[in-house]
């Protein structure tokens, strides 16, 4: 009897180990089913979701108006938090479709916007400025709300960027935000002696919202907590010192921080690259450089003088003339304009027009404005008395004539479809007051030898007609404005949406245009600088556009910054190029098909304390 029961007891142990194991697979297998692709960790998840909780999309309508401050028929149960911004609206007339008559939708007139200051349960209350509201208008959030991306570190810089890019792309992939990032405000936050810790608990929020424009601000704080790291995430609204949102938790184990030096193959055996040839932009910008070598030559970039003018350039442009393929270098003192052919790495004088004119000329581009193929150079001439009195000149029968003369705006040659050669002309009224008219412009095109009106062109309101461009740093078959504010920031804007504003000063050096107003006896002179104009050039050959522009206002002097675009979005680098003097402008062009572009620089190095007289270099790179 006791061997069948020791028999039994032992059959009915194995039942249950086997049963338990089966159960114990089930749940693992469970447990472990793969997310979606792509899909961030949850934790992360959780934060992105709600960030975008936080800025709900809204359709109220106005209820109450008090002097300044609107009721409206949104409250907390809506999702509607202090900071939020609304476009108010006045909606008209009903649109129909003349057939079918379906309603389109309702004709709407923009009165002003916004913030929300006081949220109860079912309304809410909006500090309003704009034109005068009624109750029945309609209040909407407008476009996708900026977002301004912050990573503040304690932790290894590695895994600091690993986290950057998933909030990042999952922030992106919602397609709520416009995201930009804020590295300015690293530097800024070091400058005022302000602590990560400090930061997050709200300690100059309003003074970094306020200097940088940053509307909405996510601060991603990474540091170590019990050995592991650990994110403490805030969103500031507004330039609220309170957050808005507060989230908190360890950072999850699928992010790794990435392996340097470490391609493909085994973990465990770190493998040899081969050496690969860098491109112009990873070499312009200094990467790849072995900090334990005793010299860097190898990976520096070759430079070459190919003229020393003894005048001070006021303008330069650069471009390859379709006709010939030959690239062509504009100058100019202020007084003529001189052409230049490169020829073998050698500049050979080309033609030069001095005809007279009242003023000075303070800019000339190349632009095709006939179609064929020959290059025009677009003139920018200004007097304070006379104003403005643009001019166009081309090569006719062998010899520079003005095709235009006596233009009373300020002309801008673009490319705007990115065939490599300017072929758009814009111009924007000059003003007595303020010489640029602000967010203003207008497409020209030339017939015969007069500018006719096209149509409008479509800019942000804080445009002006210098120091601008039109790239394709956003992305393939986007083609942007990237243009230097009063601010000496570089915008960059699709129509009138803004992408990126860069926070270290840029430009600088150029010609200061004077303005007199008559405003009291012998009038009254307030000066304007003109910004030179950045260059959108393709330097590591896959097809997006970086831009160079050159950072005169900073004493240090022969530094450029590059914003290119890396795997978090557009990101600002600063370069020194080591030149002795002022870079007052750039160009470039293609020496050989599907070779890496050639730079030029004009370097101005002045003789006297006013700026009087000097020198200018014109220094080239070289190819590999």
């Amino acid at each position: 009897m006791i061997f069948p029961r020791i028999t039994l007891i032992f059959l009915v142990s194995a039942l249950m180990i086997v049963t338990a194991v089966i159960n114990g697979d089930a749940q693992i297998s469970g447990s472990s089913t793969p997310s979606a692709p792509g899909a961030p960790p949850a934790s992360l998840s959780a934060l992105i979701d709600q960030t975008v909780a936080l800025f709900p999309r809204l359709d109220a309508e106005v209820l109450e108006v008090q002097g300044r401050k609107v009721t409206l028929s949104v409250g907390r149960a809506n999702g509607v938090q202090p900071g939020l911004i609304l476009e108010v609206v006045r909606e008209g007339r009903e649109i129909r479709h003349p057939r079918t008559g379906q309603v389109l939708g309702k004709v709407e007139q923009s009165l002003g916007r916004g913030v929300i200051e006081q949220v109860s349960d079912r309304f809410s209350v909006a500090a309003y400025a704009g034109e005068p509201a009624q109750p029945g208008d309609r209040a909407r959030t407008s476009g996708k709300p900026k977002l301004t991306l912050l990573a503040l570190s304690a932790t290894r810089t590695n895994l600091v960027e690993a986290v950057t890019n998933e909030v990042y792309e999952g922030l992106n992939r919602t397609g709520h935000f416009q995201i930009v990032f804020g590295e300015q405000i690293v530097a800024w936050l070091t400058q005022e002696k302000i602590t990560p810790d400090d930061f997050v608990l709200g300690k100059g929020v309003p003074e970094a919202t306020e200097r940088f424009k940053t509307d909405n601000l996510l601060v991603l704080h990474l540091k170590t907590v019990e050995r592991r790291p650990f994110i403490d995430a805030r969103v500031f609204v507004m330039g609220r010192s309170t957050p808005g949102l507060t989230s908190a938790f360890f950072v999850p184990a699928s992010i790794k921080p990435t392996q340097a030096g470490r391609f493909s193959g085994s973990d465990r055996v770190a493998q040899t690259p081969e050496k690969k040839p860098r491109s112009f932009l990873a070499r312009i910008l200094g990467w790849g450089n072995d900090a334990n070598a005793y010299s860097s030559a190898e990976n520096s970039l070759t430079l070459k003088e190919i003229a020393r003018l003894a005048y001070t350039v006021v303008s330069m442009d650069v471009a390859v003339a379709p006709a010939d393929r030959i690239p062509r270098v504009v100058v100019t003192d202020g007084m003529k304009v001189y052409v230049y052919k490169i020829v073998n790495q050698a500049f050979e004088g080309d033609w030069t027009y001095g005809e007279r004119g009242f003023g000075r000329i303070f800019s000339v581009q190349f632009a095709d404005l006939t179609g064929t193929g020959r290059l025009e150079v677009v003139v920018n001439r200004y007097d304070p008395r006379a104003g403005m009195n643009s001019f166009i000149v081309g090569v006719a029968n062998g010899k520079p004539t003005a095709l235009v003369e006596d233009f009373d705006s300020i002309l801008l040659a673009v490319d705007e479809q990115g065939t490599g050669v300017k072929r758009t002309l814009w111009a924007q009224r000059y003003r007595s007051e303020t010489f640029f008219t602000k967010g203003q412009a207008e497409e020209f095109a030339l017939k015969g030898r007069t500018l006719v009106k096209v149509k409008t062109a479509v800019v942000p309101d804080t445009f002006r007609a210098t120091g601008a461009t039109f790239t394709n740093v956003n992305g393939k078959g986007s083609r942007t404005l990237a243009f230097i504010d009063e601010q000496n920031r570089l915008r960059i804007a699709s129509g009138t949406e803004e992408v990126y504003r860069s926070g270290s000063v840029v430009g600088g050096g150029g010609e200061r245009i004077e303005v007199i107003r008559d405003i009291e006896r012998g009038g009254r002179s307030y000066f304007y600088t003109l910004e030179p104009t950045p260059l959108s050039v393709d330097l590591d050959g896959d097809g997006i556009d970086e831009i160079i522009v050159p950072q005169n206002q900073i004493e240090t002097g022969g530094l450029l910054g590059i914003i290119f675009r890396g795997p978090a979005g557009l990101r600002f680098q600063q370069v020194n190029s080591g030149f002795d003097g002022l870079i007052r402008a750039l160009g470039a062009f293609q020496a050989e098909e599907g070779g890496p572009p050639t730079l030029i620089a004009a370097v101005v190095r002045y003789r006297n304390f006013l700026k009087m007289a000097g020198e200018t270099q014109l220094i080239m790179t070289l190819p590999e």
